[in-house]
């Protein structure tokens, strides 16, 4: 069997840092600043909830942006409010990191851009490291992504990551390729072609052209 070795002689690391995937960028404004829809009693299943996102925040910050609505000058979360609660708490508990000082969030009519967010998000290693150690131990992919504030298709997409070459999972995690490209390389079975066909087709190949050339090298 080939081994990655036999790969052509090129410098990884400048073939990978040439260029860089577009990253969508959210808006960012202070904790005082948003307001949510109706308050919620916290007890039980839902306070457990909340205290373990807490963990996760404090640990990996806010990995998700929140979406809201501007009314009367002021930010209403419609999605993340979790989170939203979350952070007060840590506030009030003086464990909020500093870098949430000011909050990343989207407003509603900006939310069809979800792939670019998504490849934003799944680009930090730190969070694959720790969602592929969580699925090791058992956990449930609902759980790990209630645990981790993500959705649980991101879960399993940062679990696909792990049928990524090493080669093609630095290049996703530098954002030099985005995250449907990362999903093509993940249906090719063998790590060895993976880095083939990224040396073959450049950075700029799209998901089709990327399964096309597998097909075409196993006809």
């Amino acid at each position: 069997m080939r081994q990655i070795e036999q790969l052509p002689a090129r410098s990884v690391k400048g073939f990978l840092m040439s260029t860089k995937a577009q990253t969508y960028i959210p808006r960012h404004a202070s904790l005082d600043e948003f307001d949510l829809i109706r308050g919620q009693v916290l007890l039980g299943r839902r306070l457990r909830d909340i205290q373990i996102l807490e963990n996760s925040i404090a640990r990996f910050g806010l990995l998700s942006p929140l979406i809201a609505l501007k009314k009367s000058k002021r930010l209403t979360v419609i999605d993340g409010r979790k989170r939203l609660t979350a952070i007060r708490r840590l506030e009030f508990q003086g464990r909020l990191p500093s870098s949430l000082s000011r909050l990343p969030y989207f407003f509603a009519h900006e939310t069809e851009k979800t792939e670019p967010i998504a490849s934003a998000l799944l680009s930090n290693s730190s969070l694959f490291d720790a969602v592929q150690a969580e699925f090791q131990r058992g956990t449930s992919t609902g759980t790990i992504a209630d645990r981790f504030q993500i959705s649980r298709q991101c879960v399993r997409d940062i679990l696909s990551l792990s049928r990524l070459s090493p080669m093609v999972r630095m290049a996703f995690f530098d954002r030099s390729i985005d995250l449907p490209q990362t999903r093509a390389y993940a249906a090719i079975p063998s790590p060895y072609e993976q880095d083939i066909c990224l040396m073959r087709l450049g950075k700029g190949a799209t998901p089709k052209q990327i399964l096309n050339e597998n097909r075409l090298s196993h006809p």
